[in-house]
C-alpha cells in the first residue's frame, strides 16, 4: 500500500467544513461527471451510499461505506472495491487554523510494485485536486 497524503487550507470554521465534507449530496457538485447520489441521509458509521458517475458513454456506480464519524474531527470512507479491486479508505482529518480550517486527506492505494513513478503522481494530483474542488465549492 501507497500512503498518498495532502492538505489544504479553506475559510471557513471546522464545523462547516465538516458539514459539507460528510455529507455525501456534495459531491454532486464537485464533479461534472457525477450523475447522482444514491443516500439515506444519516451521517453514521456504516452507512452507504452511491456515486453514479458518467464518463462519454459509459455509465458507473460506486459504492462507498462511513467508517469513522469524530464530529469536527475526522470522518473517512471505504470506497467498495468489485474484486479483484481492493477496498480503499479515505480519512479526512479537520484543524482549526485561524478563522479557518486546515482539511488533510489520508488514503492508502495498492500500487504494483514498477508503476509507483507513473501512479503516485497521479494520485497525489487527484488528491489535490479533489481537495481544491472541495475548498471551491465551501468558500463560494
Amino acid at each position: 500500500m501507497t500512503k498518498i497524503e495532502t492538505s489544504i487550507s479553506i475559510n471557513k470554521p471546522v464545523d462547516q467544513v465538516f458539514a459539507f465534507v460528510t455529507n455525501p449530496m456534495n459531491m454532486k457538485s464537485l464533479s461534472p461527471a457525477t450523475t447522482g447520489i444514491i443516500f439515506d441521509g444519516k451521517v453514521a458509521v456504516g452507512s452507504r451510499y452511491t456515486v453514479q458517475s458518467k464518463y462519454g458513454a459509459r455509465e458507473f456506480n460506486s459504492v462507498s461505506e462511513i467508517v469513522v464519524v469524530e464530529p469536527n474531527k475526522t470522518f473517512a470512507v471505504k470506497a467498495i472495491a468489485t474484486p479483484p479491486a481492493t477496498d480503499v479508505v479515505s480519512t479526512y482529518t479537520f484543524e482549526p487554523e485561524g478563522g479557518g480550517t486546515k482539511l488533510h486527506i489520508s488514503t492508502d492505494y495498492p500500487v504494483m510494485p514498477g508503476t509507483e513513478g507513473m501512479v503516485i503522481p497521479q494520485l497525489r494530483a487527484a488528491a489535490d485536486t479533489g481537495l481544491a474542488a472541495f475548498k471551491k465549492a465551501i468558500e463560494s
